[in-house]
């Protein structure tokens, strides 16, 4: 895992899962959360039939602490993030109201 920095707004990460490498790009907000991530995922997000590697990620839209851990709480995921058909790509929101650590 190679972690880089392209500003300050601005971070990535390469991994390697099996022989497959993965580059996760994340932006932050100005105190440091994650605001937003993006992938490349394989996958037929259009249902044609034909699987690729298209863009997957998403925002994160909060942040709870529980038990002094301080969490990305909600937030929505899909296929295309960051290009323009991401609004109807999205098919995953989450939001965690409670979380006891162990």
């Amino acid at each position: 895992m190679t972690w880089s920095a392209t500003d300050e707004s601005r971070i990535s990460v390469q991994h390697v899962l099996g022989d497959t490498p993965v580059d996760v790009s994340y932006n932050l907000h100005p105190d440091g959360h994650i605001q937003s991530l993006v992938f490349d995922r394989w996958g037929d997000p259009g249902n044609t039939g034909t699987f690729g590697w298209h863009p997957f990620g998403g925002e994160i839209t909060g942040y709870r602490t529980f038990g002094g851990l301080n969490i990305p709480s909600s937030g929505r995921l899909g296929w295309n993030f960051g290009i323009d058909r991401w609004p109807d790509q999205e098919f995953f929101r989450y939001e965690i109201t409670w979380l006891q650590t162990i």
